[in-house]
């Protein structure tokens, strides 16, 4: 169901239901205290009277009770979700025009008819960017407030005008000469800016690059909120089938992804795998893989169920900020995290699909670059579920330690080690391990420890953590130090936004922006060596 005709619900249903919840609530949670109650005197019953009943009898009061009970206390924690679903989703700012309204030009799999080629993908995102200045210029005006939002034309967030070109839109640098190409897919909420610097090193390396802007992406929230998976993978093989197009025979396709855009990757790898119609990868380069989220993802599925009850659209979204990011949406429907969890079942079911066909071997080798530490995907899933069942000794799992200097140590949150390093224990990976740490605790200088073919390497850099950086995160592996977004301060002063560096004092309710803004590192200090790095085993990787 369509975010529209959510809100044609919502409008139509009855009123006072959030009264209607909590009433509810109350009078379930009264019923199930009785039937505890009534349990516990049956338990009584059951040793010391009744005795004239049978054994049967009684047992069975007592199993129907039992049951009675986690009936009713089941429905009181439903209702109590619920009742806190609503009140949270009623604290939320209130929507604007980008959290209501989408272009309707968007790209579905359903476009992707037999005919349909990357030329009619650019075509129709072309109207779909028409309909999105059409908003600008129009209904939305009225809703900016203040200098810095994305949809206000004079803004130094305006994606139009921030760098050198709008990296919400897909975009195509051929190479004269390609040695290959590679189609670029970013992440969740993203666009195509997060792999821009990946991409550009790609092109000057001699590779055709795509990158590919996915539906529902960079344009408003709202086209988030309505997107769907299969609309993401259907782009994907409309995107690699026209950068097959443009290369010469025998040249090879990689793939690269990021967050979301590596689930994304690794499934068309997979269904080209399967599907002999289907142009052949040779390479897969993942960059904090969304191979595995948290399983609680599933409970969004009721957000429609939600927002119909409360009256209030406001359900169909998990945080409403500010939209500053030129590149990147600040607000987070519930559909997204709807979307990737499906997303990453595809992926599970494909390879499980593999696996029983003795296929595993035919995957291509994939290199990933990924923090031990990551708030949105879960490590331990990315090595159980895709590198315990890589078959190739050039596939490599390059994994980025956090800042051990003995001097903060008594600071970190180590619970992730009994999660992550016990799946890296064995001496005989079928993978290539690297993890970049600290050489020395009593120091913030790193080295490579490296694992192949059971032997163990060691090679110290003259590289060390930027005071105050702890660890990597989730969306920081993709940007440089440099970056003119993300990076750091000199990197972001010429375009005036310095989301990597910002900081900010207050009170945290005190703005419409998230706490991971001023918190989450946002570009990596090693990402030269990640992409030199990159560039040396794609040269291997591949066939020439």
């Amino acid at each position: 169901m369509r975010l529209k005709q959510s809100i044609t619900k919502l409008k139509n249903s009855i009123s006072r239901r959030s009264k209607f919840m909590r009433i509810l609530m109350w009078l379930l949670f009264v019923f199930a205290t009785i039937a505890l109650a009534i349990l516990v005197i049956e338990c009584f019953r059951f040793a010391g009277t009744m005795t004239d009943r049978g054994l049967a009898f009684r047992f069975g009061r007592i199993v129907f009770l039992v049951g009675l009970n986690a009936l009713l206390t089941t429905a009181v924690a439903t209702v109590l979700l619920l009742v806190i679903w609503v009140k949270t989703a009623n604290s939320l700012p209130e929507l604007k025009g980008w959290h209501l309204e989408m272009p309707e030009s968007e790209f579905c799999a359903s476009d992707a008819d037999e005919g349909y080629r990357l030329d009619d993908y650019l075509a129709q995102e072309q109207r779909v960017f028409d309909e999105l200045d059409s908003f600008i210029d129009n209904r939305w005006e009225s809703e900016v407030n203040g200098a810095f939002s994305r949809y206000r034309r004079d803004s130094v967030c305006n994606p139009e005008t921030v760098v050198d070109r709008n990296w919400n839109r897909t975009q195509v640098f051929e190479a004269k000469n390609p040695k290959g190409g590679a189609v670029l897919i970013h992440g969740l909420s993203d666009s195509p800016y997060s792999l821009r610097e990946i991409g550009l090193r790609l092109h000057r390396e001699g590779y055709t690059v795509v990158w590919l802007r996915m539906p529902g992406h960079g344009t408003c929230p709202c086209a988030l909120a309505n997107v769907e998976w299969p609309d993401w993978t259907a782009a994907v093989e409309v995107a690699v089938r026209g950068l097959a197009g443009k290369l010469p025979a025998g040249k090879p396709l990689v793939l690269a992804g990021y967050s979301n855009g590596g689930a994304l990757a690794v499934n068309y790898a997979l269904a080209a795998v399967a599907d002999s119609a289907l142009p052949k990868i040779e390479a897969i380069l993942l960059f904090s893989p969304m191979i595995g989220i948290n399983p609680l993802a599933r409970l969004f599925r009721i957000h429609h169920t939600v927002a119909l009850i409360s009256r209030t659209v406001k359900a169909l979204w998990t945080n409403v900020d500010a939209e500053v990011d030129p590149f990147k949406y600040s607000s987070w429907p519930t559909n997204a995290s709807i979307q990737a969890w499906d997303m990453t079942q595809e992926v599970e079911r494909r390879l499980a699909s593999l696996e029983k066909q003795k296929r595993l071997n035919e995957i291509p080798p994939v290199l990933a670059m990924q923090s031990v530490v990551d708030s949105t995907v879960r490590v331990p899933k990315l090595i159980s579920s895709l590198f315990e069942r890589l078959q190739n000794k050039t596939s490599e799992l390059f994994l980025f330690d956090i800042d051990r200097f003995d001097q903060i140590a008594n600071l970190f949150n180590l619970s992730f080690e009994d999660n992550v390093f016990p799946n890296l224990e064995s001496e005989d990976l079928s993978y290539q391990l690297t993890i970049l740490r600290n050489a020395k605790l009593d120091s913030r200088k790193v080295m490579l420890e490296s694992r192949v073919r059971g032997q163990s390497f060691e090679e110290f850099l003259d590289l060390e953590w930027p005071e105050g950086v702890v660890s990597l995160s989730h969306i920081a592996i993709p940007f440089s130090a440099n970056d003119q977004l993300y990076g750091n301060r000199a990197a972001t002063a010429a375009t005036g936004i310095n989301f990597g560096s910002i900081s900010l004092r207050g009170e945290s309710s005190a703005l419409l922006l998230s706490d991971a803004l001023f918190v989450r590192c946002r570009h990596n200090p090693f990402y030269e060596l990640m992409e030199n790095r990159m560039i040396r085993w794609l040269g291997k990787a591949v066939k020439r």
